[in-house]
């Protein structure tokens, strides 16, 4: 699987280099739909677009911190016993670290178009009394690496499929070559749609998703709609929803919330399997200007409430399951700067 992820990354910045901007643009794993130029010359059949007017530019390339402001943490620890055997409690002065992503086209055609994508998102953390958090050591740091395909079908003007698919590896490993099979999550999502027109298109779907913290098959509407050159609605509910504040083509803000989360395998002196999984829920403020060109920045702030952090010797849900170690996290302000390469 190691050696999968890095011809993946070798392949993905092949395809980057010899890309033509200038006549496709990219659909990102979030489903946030940019228009395509045709690639064929097709003149017997016309089909449907990913365009919404307005709708804010696909992410080619993106880097980024987010960062978390300070929090109180506990833990209890069970250990699957009736009695408690082991407390935890401190202070987390920082939680945060870099974001990086890139989602490029590899067949752009008016029927049909494939995008492919990898991600890393990484977690440190600062505690204010390290002696006394022996329970959360293996938490330090959270690492994410992943693969996404997205492909976009449209099969007439008004009709329409969204397939997405994504694998990420997510622990405890601080380098690609401590990556443990046991940290391999798959998640993905299918949605049937109808454009209406330029500025309005919908879809329902069901997903797989590790969003919440732990594995969930759940339907999903698409929504994406427009109302005008100020307003419009970007949502794949429940996963994330945006209200837009067009200010004008280069500049505009965003009201909503997104859930993330995963399960994470934690390596311990133990020995033993230990899953860490993790859900949050993220009511924000975004705001996005363009800077010049094509390079995007991207300001982002809001709440960080916790959804789940709780570790189990199981990466899904069985019975009656008891987590190992139960904690508690405040529930702090967060923030998200990027710099952003964007679709023409």
């Amino acid at each position: 699987m190691k050696k999968i992820i890095l011809m993946g990354l070798l392949a993905l910045v092949s395809l980057l280099t010899h890309a033509q901007t200038d006549t496709t643009k990219s659909a990102t794993a979030d489903d946030n739909f940019e228009e395509f130029g045709d690639a064929d010359d097709n003149k017997s059949r016309t089909y449907c677009t990913q365009k919404v007017s307005y709708l804010s530019p696909t992410k080619l390339i993106s880097i980024g911190y987010e960062g978390q402001l300070p929090f109180h943490i506990s833990s209890i620890g069970t250990h699957g016993l009736p009695q408690v055997i082991s407390t935890a409690e401190t202070h987390v002065n920082t939680f945060g670290g870099l974001r990086l992503a890139v989602n490029t086209p590899v067949i752009s055609r008016s029927s049909f178009i494939l995008n492919l994508g990898l991600t890393y998102w990484n977690t440190r953390a600062s505690l204010g009394n390290p002696e006394r958090s022996t329970n959360f050591s293996s938490i330090n740091p959270l690492n994410s690496t992943g693969i996404n395909a997205t492909v976009f079908k449209p099969f007439d003007n008004k009709h329409f499929l969204i397939v997405q698919a994504s694998a990420d590896f997510n622990g405890n490993y601080s380098s690609l070559d401590a990556i443990n099979n046991k940290a391999l999550t798959y998640s993905g999502t299918a949605i049937y749609g109808w454009k209406k027109n330029d500025n309005f298109m919908w879809g329902l779907g069901l997903t797989r998703t590790y969003r919440a913290g732990q594995v969930l098959h759940i339907p999903v509407v698409l929504y994406n709609r427009t109302f005008n050159q100020k307003w419009g609605v970007e949502a794949i509910v429940p996963a994330k929803v945006n209200v837009r504040r067009n200010f004008s083509p280069s500049s505009y803000l965003m009201f909503g919330y997104e859930i993330e989360g995963n399960t994470y395998f934690l390596k311990n002196s133990t020995g033993s399997d230990l899953y860490l999984r993790r859900g949050e829920l993220k009511p924000r403020i975004t705001f996005e200007q363009k800077l010049t060109g094509f390079i995007w920045l991207s300001v982002q702030g809001g709440l960080r409430y916790n959804w789940r952090f709780d570790a189990f010797n199981t990466q899904n849900p069985v019975k009656d399951q008891k987590p190992l170690f139960e904690n508690t996290l405040g529930n702090p302000l967060y923030f998200n700067v990027s710099i952003n390469l964007v679709s023409p």
